[in-house]
């Protein structure tokens, strides 16, 4: 079980995945970083109001922030509030407590993306767009979905790492 998942965590797949999605946010980023100081630029320095551009922003704030948001679950680096290692000494204990977390949070993360899959199917009925530009509100909401979905996968990951490598595994402590 182990080799299967170091294979499944080394693969192609999963290589392009991890670089797709940080590019993105690089890409993003920059994006966001450039149209803010141009935002700056044209409207304090020029007197020269830049319609819409604020639509524009908040699209790719969406896929920065979910993508951002992925990329902690894939390194187990959110934030927590855990004092389970300072309480209890026990490794089996915690490494038990660790387990039920994971569980719970790949609840929540189901219940986040059907929430976000049915907001998603519903706007793709309604078409709202934004006001200024009319961007369909779609564009920024599937990254929503795309963030829960891949923030699970990688939960689920780091879920079995836990069960296949027991409470010794130092890496599912950090």
């Amino acid at each position: 079980m182990k080799k299967f998942y170091e294979s499944i965590c080394q693969s192609f797949l999963s290589k392009a995945v991890r670089n797709t999605y940080q590019m993105a946010i690089f890409l993003s980023g920059l994006i966001i970083l450039l149209a803010m100081v141009a935002t700056v630029v044209l409207r304090y320095i020029l007197h020269f109001n830049l319609f819409g551009m604020d639509e524009i922003i908040l699209c790719f704030v969406f896929w920065f922030y979910f993508f951002g948001g992925v990329n902690g679950s894939r390194e187990d680096s959110q934030i927590r509030a855990d004092v389970v290692g300072v309480i209890i000494k026990n490794k089996k204990i915690q490494w038990g407590l660790r387990l039920v977390t994971r569980v719970i949070e790949l609840v929540a993360l189901a219940f986040l993306i059907k929430m976000s899959i049915g907001l998603f199917i519903t706007n793709c009925q309604r078409m709202p767009s934004t006001q200024g530009l009319k961007i369909p509100y779609i564009i920024p909401q599937f990254a929503i979905v795309v963030g829960f979905i891949l923030m699970l996968i990688y939960n689920i990951g780091h879920l079995i790492r836990q069960a296949v490598y027991g409470p010794d595994d130092d890496s599912q402590n950090t």
